[in-house]
C-alpha cells in the first residue's frame, strides 16, 4: 500500500476517533462534576506523551503524529514513525471501546 493511501487511513480514523473521544470526554465532564472519575491520566506506560484525564489531548498528539508522519522524507523513518501511530492509534481505540462498554 503507498504512503498515499495509508495517510488517508489514518485520517479516517482519526476522525471517527475525534468524534467518540468527544462523546466520551461529555460523558466524562458529567462523571468529575457527579465526584466520580477521580483519576489523573487515561493512559498509564504508554506510547503516548500526552497524561491527561479526556481523550482529546491524546487525539491532538496523534494528530500531531500524523503531520510528522506526512513529512517524512526517507521511507525507514515513516516505517518508524507509522508503527508508533498504529500503536497508539490501537491503544485510544480499545480504551475507548471499553469505556464505552462501561458508560452504558
Amino acid at each position: 500500500m503507498d504512503k498515499t493511501k495509508l495517510i488517508e487511513q489514518i485520517q479516517e480514523n482519526l476522525k471517527d476517533i475525534y468524534h467518540k473521544a468527544i462523546d466520551a470526554d461529555t460523558v466524562i465532564q458529567q462523571q468529575q462534576e457527579q465526584g466520580k472519575a477521580k483519576y489523573t491520566e487515561l493512559f498509564k506506560d504508554s506510547l503516548f506523551k500526552a497524561k491527561d484525564q479526556q481523550f482529546l489531548p491524546y487525539v491532538e498528539e496523534l494528530a500531531s503524529d500524523l503531520v510528522l508522519l506526512q513529512e517524512s522524507q526517507d521511507d525507514e523513518h515513516f516505517v518508524t514513525q507509522l508503527k508508533v501511530m498504529v500503536a497508539k492509534l490501537e491503544q485510544i481505540h480499545s480504551l475507548l471501546a471499553d469505556f464505552k462498554q462501561l458508560t452504558r
